[in-house]
């Protein structure tokens, strides 16, 4: 069977963003629809504001023409909702079934560099038309547009309710990532270059579904022809609406991420956040879409694949693996010099530690997806050929690495003024940061 990811019903759970945003009284209160959509046209049209070292500086925000680097990126749609990754979505309609709304910390770095940053006005710019997170004393702080930065260092904090900010992360990661990779000689993705490694991975892994989730890896504007390219070379599916319906699809896909797994350990304590995270999804969102819990936020893969198998049954329909390339998955194996089969990340010891521990448990009907890393055909042929060589392993593949670029990475690192983080992440200051929202 084809992972479906339940796209034909994604409308019910399509959240609009527009519900909490409140226009100014000059735009009128009584269409916000209207209203913010006049609102990004201004911003588009308009320099920003750049708080830095408490003078304010105007830094240039490109519109209609991007940067020479590249003049095929505009900035803002009139929504961003069609470019988001659809679990952001769907989180987003789960806290809000929930209650849940508590102020979180994200901050944002490049495994890449030295380099300098780009894409700053633009990023903010996106919060400021699409979310009501200034109205709500929400927080944008970054580095300026330009300056230098090191591998690992925040460039970017945001801080406010999760609801006004969750459903932006894969709109600004994706021009974050897009303009400092331009910025740092990085090319623009070519998208016949995508359908080859797309058909590469096709060749490698038969028989597997294959998701695109590169959405936040370039600029919104390149999703479509990124999409088009992953499914000509064999992809099944996209995870955000517009890719997929520029490739003949009916929607993006998607379930669980980390920050929705966070939400629910600020309310239950990280021991049943993966658990409660999964049933509240399965509460509500329609039963035809695939349950997926993810199980790698606390490094605790083993025990939270059972535990959320135990509490859902025959409903749930797999777990993912996105262990971080700095952990070790719980059941995997220390780097003995075989890479993708031992070490950290999403190894092969880890991954067969986990489907063993399901069977045992008597949980063979659930399935594993795995994703972190799969950009990579040579990892992709290791899983491959362990499955081959050992008996079944996994059944479904992320990839968003089907291209080069310097990828921004965001992460929840505390709630309500609290450390709260995955594992292996934590809040690291940067006095540098000057607030931009």
């Amino acid at each position: 069977m084809i992972l479906s990811l339940c796209p034909r019903k994604s409308r019910n759970v399509f959240v609009d963003a527009t519900r909490g945003f409140r226009p100014s009284p000059r735009e009128g209160r009584h269409n916000s629809h209207r209203a913010l959509r006049a609102r990004a046209g201004r911003l588009n049209a308009l320099t920003f504001p750049w708080q830095h070292g408490g003078q304010l500086v105007v830094l240039p925000h490109f519109r209609g023409n991007a940067p020479p680097t590249e003049p095929s990126m505009p900035n803002l749609p009139p929504r961003h909702q069609p470019y988001t990754d659809k679990y952001f979505l769907r989180s987003r309609h789960i806290l809000e079934k929930e209650g849940l709304n508590p102020w979180i910390t994200v901050q944002v770095f490049f495994r890449n560099g030295p380099g300098k940053i780009a894409g700053v006005g633009e990023a903010a710019a996106a919060f400021l038309a699409y979310s009501p997170l200034m109205e709500h004393g929400g927080q944008v702080w970054a580095l300026a547009e330009g300056e230098a930065f090191s591998p690992l260092e925040p460039v970017m904090r945001i801080e406010g309710p999760i609801g006004d900010v969750i459903e932006l992360e894969t709109f600004y990661l994706g021009i974050l990532t897009a303009r400092t990779s331009l910025a740092n000689d990085v090319p623009r993705p070519d998208p016949l270059a995508a359908t080859a490694k797309a058909a590469a991975l096709r060749q490698i892994l038969p028989g597997k579904d294959l998701l695109y989730f590169g959405a936040r890896h370039w600029h919104w504007s390149l999703e479509e022809e990124l999409c088009r390219a992953a499914v000509a070379g064999g992809f099944d599916s996209c995870a955000t609406d517009a890719g997929a319906r520029a490739a003949g699809l009916p929607a993006g896909v998607g379930t669980i991420p980390h920050a929705l797994v966070l939400a629910f350990a600020h309310r239950f304590g990280p021991k049943r956040a993966t658990r409660e995270a999964a049933l509240a999804f399965d509460r509500h969102i329609e039963p035809t879409c695939p349950r997926i819990a993810l199980v790698d936020t606390f490094n605790k893969e083993i025990d939270d694949a059972l535990d959320t198998a135990r509490a859902l049954g025959e409903r749930l329909w797999g777990v993912r693996l996105d262990t971080s390339g700095e952990l070790i998955g719980q059941g995997g194996a220390t780097f003995d010099g075989r890479p993708y089969l031992t070490g950290p990340g999403v190894t092969v010891a880890g991954v067969r530690a986990v489907r063993q521990a399901l069977d045992a448990a008597g949980f063979a009907h659930v399935n594993i997806v795995l994703s972190s890393g799969f950009g990579d055909p040579a990892k992709a042929a290791a899983f491959a050929a362990d499955e081959a060589r050992h008996g079944r392993l996994f059944e479904a593949v992320g990839v968003g690495g089907l291209f080069d670029a310097w990828y921004a990475t965001a992460d929840i690192v505390r709630i309500e003024g609290q450390p709260l983080a995955k594992a292996g992440r934590s809040l690291r200051d940067n006095p540098r940061l000057r607030r931009v929202v």
